[in-house]
């Protein structure tokens, strides 16, 4: 199986100190697959946690994959122990450009236990990270995303472990 880590950052804009932004760093067996200037999505990271189909976990800062020459997205799916993913690589490529040689479609397998508890930490620290600093300018927490709508995310349920139970019958809305 394969090994997902994901950590969250809080850096300040080079050009403009008085703004920030908060980034997901994501890899897999201690790599990251995609290019520089290429984010995580943390909505579509997060959907990915509980349901299976097409997710741009990997986009570009203004939200739209297109923008980095990403044209398909992680396909995910779940099995009762594991979480799948199936995608391209390279994941980003100019689309006036014929893909390398090299280029194959990838697969990885994730422990579902620790897919949920990676993203619910790493949602966690961003919600963390974001409601403690205070800067005089604008805080960027996610490609097309405001800081309403990432407190608002809310994170994968998992049995077992320090994560909460929904009870069996009840949905929470």
């Amino acid at each position: 199986m394969n090994e997902i880590r994901i950590s969250v950052t809080l850096s300040l804009d080079e050009k403009h100190p008085e703004d920030g932004y908060i980034d997901f760093n994501l890899s897999v067996d201690g790599q990251y697959l995609h290019e520089v200037g290429v984010y995580i999505d943390p909505v579509n990271l997060v959907s990915s946690a509980t349901m299976s189909g097409e997710f741009f976990i990997y986009t570009c800062d203004c939200g739209n994959p297109a923008c980095q020459g990403i044209d398909e997205g992680v396909n995910v799916s779940h099995t009762p122990e594991t979480v799948i993913w199936r995608l391209k690589n390279p994941i980003s490529w100019p689309s006036d450009e014929p893909r390398p040689e090299w280029a194959h479609n990838a697969e990885f397998v994730f422990p579902k236990e620790l897919y949920l508890q990676q993203v619910s930490i790493a949602l966690d620290h961003a919600k963390r990270l974001a409601r403690s600093f205070t800067l005089t300018g604008k805080l960027w927490v996610g490609p097309g995303l405001t800081t309403e709508a990432l407190m608002a995310l809310e994170e994968p349920k998992q049995e077992g472990g320090f994560f909460a139970v929904e009870p069996e019958g009840r949905a929470v809305h």
